[in-house]
């Protein structure tokens, strides 16, 4: 059984990776890395929770405790009000990737990025919604044009300076996963304070799962093929077999890279 690292985990998608963590056969060890204590962690034999407040650098004694593990689901998230989004975002991503990858011979690092809607916090150009919360479309993108929203474009960085890490760490394996709205009402987890929006993400999930099935993620669903992602061994010819098709693209390269889209997240799971 493995060894998987999650951020996030007080967030909507991180708490999901960690539920469907704790429930697998296949994960014996888990280590998460988090700013603050993690409630959903406690009582959790095989979880660990490492207090960690610099996402730019790994000590010798916190890599210690994770070496031999074999992925990492990376879903520490950002509001659109933080001070930063470049820091958070593009490269606390790329430090953990560097420090991870001579984790194991083979380490592959699971990016949760972005393809559609998010709640944002305020007024935001391009909102359907207005007001306190506003739902946004924020697709990522790694062309970026001029009126491309500054976390789209982030993203897409990141997503194009993590793959460009395999050329010198032949062990290391990108997978980029891009989910939509992320659906959590009917797996509610979130430990974060914030009620009100997840109150209105409740009321909108049931619209947009009726007109518009294509632009929701669930979050078991997400946390499942980013379980999977985290733990695949298989060559790099092998995994193309089992998911390359609609929304899934194996990437240019050597070493594994894959960018999953919100499609390919909901065919991969049946839906």
């Amino acid at each position: 059984m493995a060894h998987v690292i999650l951020t996030g985990c007080t967030g909507t998608a991180g708490s999901a990776m960690l539920a469907q963590c704790i429930k697998s056969s296949k994960v014996a060890r888990i280590s998460v890395l988090s700013r603050r204590p993690v409630k959903q962690a406690e009582g959790q034999d095989k979880v660990k929770v490492h207090i960690h407040q610099d996402f730019r650098s790994y000590p010798d004694s916190l890599l210690s405790e994770l070496k031999g593990a074999i992925g990492c689901i990376w879903a520490l998230g950002i509001s659109t009000t933080q001070a930063k989004p470049a820091v958070i975002t593009y490269d606390y991503a790329l430090a953990a990737a560097k420090a991870f990858a001579s984790l194991s011979p083979v380490f592959n690092f699971v990016y949760i990025s972005g393809d559609g809607v998010r709640m944002a916090f305020g007024h935001r150009s391009g909102s359907i919604l207005r007001g306190h919360h506003a739902l946004t479309w924020r697709k990522v993108t790694r062309t970026p044009g001029r009126f491309t929203p500054l976390f789209a474009r982030v993203k897409g960085e990141a997503e194009t300076s993590l793959l460009a890490l395999r050329s010198n760490t032949p062990g290391l394996r990108i997978w980029n996963i891009r989910p939509a709205f992320i659906d959590e009402s009917q797996n509610p987890l979130k430990d974060g304070p914030d009620m009100l929006a997840k109150r209105l993400s409740y009321r909108i999930a049931p619209l947009l799962r009726a007109v518009w099935p294509n632009g929701v993620t669930p979050t078991s669903p997400l946390a499942a093929i980013s379980e999977d992602c985290a733990l695949k061994t298989d060559s790099k010819d092998e995994v193309k077999a089992r998911i390359q098709g609609k929304g899934v693209t194996v990437e240019e390269g050597d070493t594994l890279g894959v960018l999953v889209a919100n499609i390919g997240i909901r065919r991969l799971a049946g839906l």
